[in-house]
């Protein structure tokens, strides 16, 4: 008979985001002294909430578990414009802060996994490659989905110096979402409470846009310099990143440190995809893996 797992704990907290003025939005869920924890950094526009499946999957595979979910700003129940930064260091520093906060909530022998998604995979990358910045913190392995290696409909912008000349313009001005719920999923209860949720946005800002590409274009040369263990979950059928230049890069990286996975008919957001469930199951095994090899 399998052990039933004790209820777990859950405790909102917010932090002063590094532009200065913004509030970030962090909830912890915790069960016991946590042997391993996972941080789940969201994508554009969407918010933390859109992935409480995956954390109820963490906390339904391991006893003694944690998960950390927070919404970057100008997303979901965090401060700021609307779908607006003055500039992408401050989403990369913001999860540097998150990081710390967690840290301190924690056993020092405690396991800590990131888990990133579209977005949020392009911060984690410029967070761990970029000369710049670094992660100073215990990191087990990071695993991916449909990181924003390279932008593909994400923007509804076609040239470079239309864009430059928008920043420089009107930096707040809204780009309306050229997307819906059913191109980033197959799941229609998913894709449905995509398009009917309050907290995300229909539109995108000038300025996000044009902070997501210049970054985005300097990752792409960095991918030798990653030296922990990732995971590379790259959906075929994605509407909003290019899947060839995620393998390209992923491709990049040592072999004994990488895997990279494909999954050609699925939509962007794999962890609302109709076979999450297994894309999950593909994560644990993953991440069971480099608890085996680095205990």
């Amino acid at each position: 008979m399998a052990t039933a797992l004790a209820a777990f704990k859950t405790e909102d907290h917010s932090l002063l985001s590094s532009d200065g003025e913004s509030s970030l939005f962090i909830r912890r869920f915790w069960r016991g002294k946590p042997r391993v924890h996972f941080l789940i950094v969201h994508g554009a526009l969407e918010h933390s909430g859109r992935h409480l499946d995956l954390v109820n999957f963490w906390l339904n595979s391991y006893p003694d578990v944690a998960i950390t979910v927070y919404d970057s700003i100008g997303h979901g129940r965090s401060g700021g414009a609307r779908a607006y930064l003055n500039t992408f260091k401050t989403y990369v520093d913001d999860l540097l802060k998150v990081g710390e906060y967690v840290q301190e909530k924690l056993e020092p022998t405690t396991k800590n996994f990131i888990c990133a998604h579209s977005l949020g995979g392009l911060i984690v990358l410029t967070r761990l490659l970029d000369s710049a910045y670094g992660w100073p913190l215990s990191v087990s392995g990071v695993m991916f989905s449909s990181p924003c290696i390279k932008p593909k409909n994400l923007l509804g912008i076609s040239t470079e110096p239309l864009l430059k000349r928008l920043n420089r313009l009107a930096p707040k001005l809204h780009m309306p979402m050229i997307y819906k719920g059913s191109q980033l999923t197959h799941d229609t209860e998913r894709a449905n409470d995509f398009d009917t949720d309050a907290l995300i946005p229909r539109f995108i800002t000038i300025r996000m846009i044009k902070e997501i590409m210049d970054a985005s274009q300097k990752l792409r040369g960095l991918s030798y310099y990653m030296k922990i263990p990732s995971l590379f979950m790259v959906a075929g059928a994605d509407y909003l990143v290019d899947p060839e230049s995620t393998t390209l890069f992923a491709g990049g990286i040592d072999k004994k440190l990488t895997q990279i996975l494909q999954y050609p008919d699925q939509h962007h957001e794999l962890w609302n995809e109709i076979n999450r469930h297994e894309i999950f199951e593909t994560m644990r095994r993953w991440a069971d893996k480099q608890l085996k090899e680095n205990p």
